[in-house]
Formats: C-alpha cells, sequence, structure tokens
C-alpha cells in the first residue's frame, strides 16, 4: 500500500507540473516548449508511477487545458502530438541515442510519429477551416504546402526527441523506481543480492572501510 501511495504521488506531482505547463502554453504567447516539458511530465508518471497514472495525467491534463484555451491549434497540437509521445516514449525508452542501433531505431521511430501527428493536425485544421474568411488552404500553399511542414516537423522536433532522451536518462536516474514488497523479498533471496552484499564495503560513522574478517586475517598473516 505504501508503494502505491509514493507512486500516486509521484503522479499527482507530475500531473501538477503538466497542467502548469498547459496554462502556460493557453495564457502566454509561448511556442509549443511547455507542451514538450508536460510531455515529460506524463512520461514521467508512466515510469516512476505505471502506465494507468501516466494516462490519467494525460487525460487531466488534457481536460483542463480544454477548459482554458478552448477547442484551439494549441490544444490539438497537445493533445494529438504531445500527449500520446508522453505515453508512447515510456515503451521506447531503451532506444536511445547512445548506441548506433537504438539510435537509428529510435530516430526512424521518431520522424514517423511526428510527421503522422503533425499530418493528422494539418488535416484537421484545413477540414476545420473549410468555408471561413481565412483560406487557410491558399496560404499554406503559398508557404509551400505540407511538405514544408513535414521537413520542419522533422527538423525541430527529432532533435528534440533527441534532448528529452538525455533528459529522460538523467531524470530517471535522479527519480529511482519504487519496488514492490515482494520485489524487494525477491531480490534479497537471491543470490545474486547476497553476492553482491557480500562484496560491498561496509563504512563506519566516519567514512572509514570497515575491513571484514578475510581482511583482518590477512593482515594478521603478512
Amino acid at each position: 500500500m505504501k508503494v502505491q501511495t509514493k507512486k500516486l504521488t509521484t503522479a499527482a506531482v507530475c500531473t501538477a507540473l503538466a497542467v502548469i505547463m498547459c496554462a502556460m502554453t493557453a495564457y502566454l504567447p509561448l511556442s509549443f516548449m511547455p507542451l514538450f516539458i508536460a510531455a515529460f511530465c506524463i512520461f514521467t508518471a508512466c515510469k516512476r508511477g505505471s502506465v494507468p497514472y501516466g494516462i490519467l495525467c494525460a487525460i487531466a491534463s488534457a481536460g483542463l487545458m480544454f477548459l482554458m484555451s478552448g477547442l484551439s491549434v494549441k490544444w490539438l497540437i497537445f493533445v494529438i502530438v504531445f500527449m500520446p509521445y508522453g505515453i508512447v516514449t515510456a515503451f521506447i525508452d531503451k532506444l536511445g541515442y547512445f548506441k548506433v542501433k537504438t539510435a537509428v531505431i529510435r530516430a526512424i521511430l521518431a520522424i514517423a510519429y511526428f510527421n503522422l501527428t503533425v499530418g493528422i493536425v494539418y488535416l484537421i485544421v484545413i477540414n476545420a477551416t473549410v468555408g471561413l474568411d481565412i483560406n487557410v488552404t491558399d496560404w499554406v500553399s503559398t508557404l509551400g504546402g505540407y511538405a514544408v511542414f513535414a521537413v520542419v516537423a522533422t527538423v525541430v522536433l527529432v532533435p528534440l526527441d533527441v534532448v528529452f532522451c538525455v533528459l529522460s536518462d538523467t531524470v530517471l536516474k535522479k527519480i529511482p523506481a519504487r519496488l514492490s514488497k515482494a520485489e524487494i523479498l525477491k531480490n534479497k533471496k537471491s543470490p545474486e543480492s547476497a553476492a553482491r552484499k557480500t562484496d560491498e564495503p561496509e563504512y563506519d560513522i566516519f567514512g572509514y572501510e570497515i575491513k571484514k574478517d578475510n581482511d583482518a586475517d590477512k593482515d594478521k598473516r603478512e
């Protein structure tokens, strides 16, 4: 029960931070960077809470942002691009950019994901503005069409995925996973953990290493 409480607390903190990022995007003339941080909060809730907690964090963030911004382009970008991104990355976090093979796979997945989701936002905006005074289709055509948006999404968002990967590796080390009581007992009973415990040095209150019996006998022999 204590472990579940800690997971719930972690998810609640992540949700609060994600909502703050969404509020900043809704009320301030900012770009999508706060939404990127909100996606990272959702990712953290998934990894240090659980995936259901991460999904609840995403739903709460999206719902509160809708109340603040309404059916806006910013809200669509969060719901379609960044909110699922925070959940999806929780399943592929082992595919980092620290090795060539995993880096290539992660880059391909990132390019495919961002182009797909940005394309969905593009289609929704184009179809939703049909019949309005502002002809979005003509405006996009003057910029070079969707191909330009796809290139921009790839050039901007894929490097952000690299930053996301490095940031997640750093933060998750600072927030260690909390094991359940069953997992703790299992680790204590395993021979590997016993061997590690035997090999690990012990220190006194002054920071000096405590010599074990084997070390003491060795010193006497010498």
